[in-house]
């Protein structure tokens, strides 16, 4: 029985796990997290076909583009995060966070944020701590919203700008173009939990006018199918380089 059918049953007890404490660092050392699947999202190239070469156009943008993206081919960066993970696995110790104020910042301000949000809907949240999916990924939720059953993600941006920039924001397109890592943590969290749906939200305390102050798009997993299973498939393609890494250097 999963932490939903416990949940949904009355028996599920959070197991609460602060972010940022040693418990927390532990549990996340060598695993893909969902804060930082963007990094295995990102694909590689391979060379464009002779066909694709010809159907080029003869001039203007695409005319001299050589290369194309390639699912099966992970990017630079995914490579460096895999061995990251590897590097994790071997020392027992997590890398460590370089300290940033605006991290300090959204820490800070994320209870408020989640009291606005409960205001705004009339609905409740709780905390339910690290989320393990397997042995090589998991995540952290922001909070678990418990009258819907659905999950709940939170940015409380330092820089009043970016919360402009976030207002834009129509639905879960515009968030995948705009902001992939977001993005793709919101839909690896859905994986990791079996929740239907995930709720992006950011808050800002300082705009005037109270619509300014929080925005809210709801990701249903009905929708984004073919995206989860592209997490899926991108986590096994990564924990096959780092299975294949350790035994290297057994």
């Amino acid at each position: 029985m999963s932490w939903l059918d416990d949940l949904v049953e009355g028996n599920y007890s959070p197991k609460n796990i602060e972010q940022g404490s040693e418990q927390w660092e532990n549990i996340r050392a060598g695993r893909f997290t969902s804060s930082e699947i963007y990094k295995i999202m990102e694909f590689g190239y391979r060379p464009m076909t002779e066909q694709e070469l010809k159907a080029r156009p003869k001039t203007g943008k695409g005319s001299k583009t050589t290369r194309v993206p390639d699912p099966t081919q992970m990017s630079e960066g995914g490579k460096t995060y895999i061995t990251q993970k590897v590097a994790e696995v071997l020392t027992g110790q997590p890398k460590q966070s370089a300290y940033a104020y605006p991290l300090v910042y959204g820490k800070e301000t994320e209870p408020m944020a989640v009291e606005h949000f409960e205001k705004m809907t009339g609905y409740t949240c709780e905390e339910i701590g690290f989320q393990t999916w397997g042995e090589h990924a998991g995540g952290s939720p922001d909070r678990f919203i418990v009258e819907i059953k659905e999950g709940l993600e939170i940015k409380c941006p330092f820089q009043s700008e970016n919360q402009v920039d976030y207002l834009i924001l129509t639905d879960h397109y515009d968030l995948k173009r705009m902001y992939p890592a977001y993005y793709w943590q919101c839909v690896s969290l859905m994986l990791f939990t079996s929740l239907e749906a995930w709720n992006f939200c950011t808050y800002d305390p300082r705009m005037i006018a109270e619509k300014h102050k929080m925005t809210r798009i709801r990701i249903e997993a009905s929708k984004i199918e073919e995206d989860m299973d592209l997490v899926n498939t991108a986590i096994a393609s990564a924990v096959k380089e780092k299975l294949s890494l350790l035994d290297t250097l057994k």
